[in-house]
């Protein structure tokens, strides 16, 4: 293993363990405070997150509103590797005490069909949590998850996944597995808001054209699973609330190019509502527009 990520590794440990312990407010805290030291300090793309804000909430760069709502993204990153380092650290995790979820219905009625459910979220809130939530409440569920770099922390991370009740499949495994799982009328959750490249399908993201992955268009496509969008919004602290949306269905027109990109836009709209309303829950950072449209050279 690299030093590089010996070092990392050693750090997430020493977090979890410092942290362990402390009440739920104290360790939000905590997390206020390493949110803010990694922006004043080592400024990990903040050129980025306030370019990013500035065009989408149409403010200026010397903007003291912009620069205090990319503090508060910040923030809200701190909080959650805090409180996810402390949910690593437990050896069991009862979740009843820190959800309260909306729409379960929406979960219940798309699983009606028999050919599972997708659920897609977006690098939102404290989304890991939320694959556990549709666990605790008693729906199988197979997430999707990039393999870290880190061997170690990907490990750690993935073994904490399963223990909170989820199964897991790495990217390369994906295809198989998310079609077993839809089969056995199960859920699938799905990460949908990151750059696609070249081979996206590009549809109005927050105003601006963005690459997006058509895999989960063409799962529902292929298997008619409807796809329900969910997210998880910060209440206070180790507090969240989990809002299941209605489904999309993927009902096919016999123009898959033109059904893909119209459900993938139907599932991103979703996503950009929530985040207008919670600005400080999105991953800022992630170069989400790194991919220009075809006819648009001009991005970020």
């Amino acid at each position: 293993m690299k030093l590089s990520h010996r070092l990392e590794y050693a750090g997430l440990r020493v977090l979890m363990s410092l942290t362990r312990r402390l009440a739920p407010a104290r360790a939000s805290r905590v997390g206020d405070v390493l949110g803010a030291l990694v922006y004043h300090v080592t400024g990990m793309r903040r050129k980025l997150v306030m370019e990013h804000m500035g065009r989408v909430f149409g403010m200026s760069g010397d903007s003291e509103e912009l620069r205090a709502m990319s503090r508060s993204v910040y923030r809200q990153l701190g909080r959650t590797a805090v409180e996810h380092a402390r949910l690593l650290a437990g050896r069991t995790a009862d979740l009843r005490d820190r959800v309260d979820v909306s729409g379960e219905e929406h979960i219940a009625r798309a699983r009606e069909g028999g050919r599972g459910v997708i659920l897609i979220t977006g690098h939102f809130g404290y989304w890991e949590l939320l694959g556990a939530t549709v666990a605790m409440l008693g729906y199988p569920i197979t997430v999707v998850a990039k393999q870290l770099h880190n061997p170690a922390v990907d490990r750690l991370v993935h073994a904490g996944r399963e223990r909170l009740g989820m199964a897991v499949a790495t990217m390369d495994k994906a295809p198989a597995a998310v079609f077993r799982a839809l089969r056995r009328n199960e859920c699938v959750g799905l990460l949908a808001d990151q750059d696609a490249g070249a081979g996206g399908v590009f549809v109005d993201f927050l105003g601006t054209r963005a690459s997006t992955y058509q895999g989960p268009a063409l799962f529902a496509l292929r298997t008619g699973a409807p796809i329900v969008p969910c997210f998880i919004i910060r209440s206070g602290p180790e507090r969240h609330r989990v809002c299941f949306e209605s489904p999309i269905e993927a009902i096919p027109t016999g123009d898959e190019p033109a059904d893909i990109a119209r459900i993938t836009q139907a599932y991103t709209d979703v996503l950009a509502r929530y985040i207008m309303d919670y600005p400080d829950h999105w991953f800022w950072v992630h170069r989400r527009w790194k991919t220009p449209a075809p006819e648009d050279t001009n991005h970020v």
